[in-house]
């Protein structure tokens, strides 16, 4: 039994594009956002105006912007704890 490929019948931009979205969404999976944002950047590259793409580019987007809070605030509390343990 021959195996029927879901994409054969797509072009190679398509498939770039859904490729280029897998990848994003495996990267948001494990948490690496930067990673996810250039991949979703890519997909639109390859499909400009594709609002799934557009949508998770978005989410991206403000996930790398609370990540990034959440790291300012670590950093504030362990600089707080370092000058209180060293004026101790």
């Amino acid at each position: 039994m021959a195996h029927h490929n879901e994409d054969s019948h797509l072009s190679k931009e398509e498939l770039e594009f859904n490729d280029f979205v897998r990848r994003g969404d495996d990267f948001i999976k494990i948490q690496i956002y930067r990673n996810a944002r250039e991949c979703y950047t890519f997909a639109l590259e390859s499909n400009f105006n594709n609002e799934i793409a557009e949508a998770k580019l978005k989410e991206c987007n403000a996930l790398i912007k609370s990540e990034s809070r959440m790291i300012i605030n670590v950093v504030a509390v362990m600089a707080i704890a370092a000058i209180v343990i060293f004026l101790v």
